[in-house]
């Protein structure tokens, strides 16, 4: 996908838009048949807006400093629009 190559809004939305077709890929072999009990197609473990979003947001505020709590530190680095991109793509994965 292209996370690591997110610097700027063109490519933030480049991104944007292969997470979307992630999904509906993920989305057309579901359909067909079931991942199994343990996984779901491409990564997704997230399948409505609410639980993905609930994930991103739990991602970015998981890993703090401790001395600023609730701080998404482990981002303080990154290019802004670097930083909102893998927050968004942590709402596919995590749990």
């Amino acid at each position: 996908m292209f996370l690591d190559s997110v610097q700027d809004l063109p490519s933030f939305v480049r991104f944007i838009d292969a997470l979307h077709k992630d999904r509906a890929d993920a989305d057309r072999k579901e359909a067909g048949r079931s991942a199994g009990s343990h996984s779901s197609w491409n990564g997704w473990e997230n399948g409505s807006i609410a639980d993905f979003l609930e994930a991103a947001v739990a991602w970015a505020t998981t890993w703090t400093d401790d001395s600023r709590r609730g701080d998404p530190a482990h981002l303080a680095d990154d290019n802004p629009w670097k930083a909102a991109a893998r927050i968004i793509y942590a709402g596919k994965y995590y749990e």
